[in-house]
């Protein structure tokens, strides 16, 4: 009976058994070899298998040396070619769409190497990403994306940045099935017993690897960071786009690249107009402006928790009541972008006080909203509230593995340097100096509004 009904036979060796057989195996097997480069990718996440500690001060002076959760690794690989285009690492608990699109946007921006600060950590001469090595690859991108069911991948955001900016079809796959994406698996697999698992802080595989020997102690002891991991990330998976492969006959995935390459089959480039990395990172949204010139409050909009304005609205009291189509760089929160309902630039919005003065992504401002609400974190309109909030992950730091993570995420974060906005004087001729074409993605049900939309353009940091 098993040989004549496999597929119901299955289910009494386990649910996994089960799925595989309903979803592998059948039909016409293994479509055509894929052989030109970029035509499909796939991509995943997968938890390091490593230790990693965290070194900061308290707010008495005090060094700590704590453990963080273990980091999110993002990354992207080429189907036709194995060669990895790019990688992300996530520091939150569970990697979210913001992380996804950070992935994706390294993925097709050009690559630079990272400053090794670890010593005799180099790359590997004849490793390097896809961007590096070859100019026609800098902004190229792919036609089709396989990635799992997980809610960020699946995230409205995500798939319309696929769909509007990389132009790619999606497949998402049945759910828990990694067969369907295998060469992302793979790649993992080899990274972590080339790479991780070889050092001193691994966790190993499982609880009982013999390879997992103290790895928190060793990782606080050692002072082992997420700033070395991310240098150590980066060198590993530069050469391993210089390592022999054997699904590809033993060439390494570059040399397999070039080859075709020099064959003529060249994937898509962004068109330089979309090469703005708010493209990646933005958001779209609508709100009504506010205002009552009876209580002599001057127009504003209003987004997470925070009041908007620049001179020209602030003098447009007629304008009270009108929608405003808006675009926010989730990485950026300083600053929004706003259009009236008819298309046109209505120009660059500025966040009120100290909220307008330091980077800080929409994720911290939802924190930062989410703890002041619970009255946990306290701030005047004089106070900077991305320092209070730095503060507080201080504090809690010393005992919250979470906080531990956000902190290290912001320190990440905290190379970029404050830029200085605009002058209210003078505010809209300042922000048209310093704009760069930009092609503005609005959502499908906006469409019919704004066929008559003007280009807009973007504040470079």
């Amino acid at each position: 009976m098993e040989q004549k009904h496999f597929g119901e036979a299955s289910k009494r060796y386990g649910e996994e058994a089960a799925q595989k057989a309903r979803h592998t195996g059948k039909g016409e097997q293994n479509e055509p070899t894929i052989i030109r480069p970029l035509k499909r990718v796939q991509f995943d996440g997968h938890r390091i298998d490593c230790s990693i500690a965290i070194i900061f001060k308290t707010l008495e002076g005090d060094e700590i040396v704590v453990i963080m959760d273990r980091l999110w690794l993002l990354a992207l690989i080429d189907v036709a070619t194995r060669v990895v285009l790019g990688y992300y690492i996530s520091y939150n608990k569970e990697y979210s769409a913001s992380d996804v699109l950070h992935c994706i946007k390294n993925a097709i921006m050009p690559k630079e190497p990272k400053d090794l600060t670890i010593p005799s950590l180099q790359y590997d001469p004849h490793g390097g990403f896809p961007s590096e090595r070859f100019s026609d690859l800098e902004w190229a991108l792919w036609d089709e994306c396989l990635f799992d069911n997980g809610k960020a991948n699946l995230a409205k955001q995500v798939k319309d940045r696929l769909n509007r900016i990389v132009g790619c079809s999606v497949n998402a796959g049945p759910v828990a099935l990694p067969t369907r994406r295998s060469y992302i698996e793979r790649f993992f697999g080899t990274l972590e017993e080339n790479g991780y698992h070889r050092m001193t802080n691994t966790t190993g595989s499982h609880p009982k690897d013999p390879r997992r020997k103290n790895p928190e102690e060793t990782a606080v002891k050692f002072r082992i960071s997420a700033e070395h991991l991310e240098q150590i990330t980066d060198v590993l998976i530069s050469n391993y786009n210089g390592t022999p492969h054997e699904g590809i006959n033993n060439l390494t995935p570059l040399q397999c690249l070039e080859q075709r390459i020099t064959r003529g089959m060249f994937p898509r480039v962004m068109p330089e107009e979309n090469r703005q990395e708010v493209v990646f990172l933005s958001l779209s949204a609508r709100r009504v402006i506010q205002g009552n010139i009876k209580k002599g409050r001057r127009p504003y909009i209003y987004y997470e928790g925070v009041e908007y304005r620049n001179e020209v609205l602030a003098r447009s009291p007629g304008l009270i009541g009108t929608q405003l189509d808006l675009l926010i760089n989730i990485d950026d929160l300083r600053i929004i972008r706003a259009f009236l309902p008819d298309g046109s630039e209505f120009g660059t919005l500025t966040a009120n006080g100290q909220w307008g003065v330091t980077p800080h992504s929409l994720q911290v401002r939802k924190q930062i909203n989410k703890l002041r609400k619970l009255k946990l974190l306290y701030f005047t309109a004089q106070d900077d509230p991305i320092e209070c909030y730095h503060r507080y992950l201080q504090e809690q730091a010393k005992t919250n593995r979470t906080a531990r993570n956000r902190l290290a995420a912001m320190n990440r974060k905290s190379v970029v340097k404050k830029e200085t906005l605009p002058s209210k004087e003078g505010d809209m001729t300042a922000q048209q100096e310093t704009i760069s074409n930009f092609k503005h993605f609005e959502t499908e049900k906006d469409r019919n509004n704004m066929v008559n939309r003007k280009r807009f353009k973007t504040l470079t940091y």
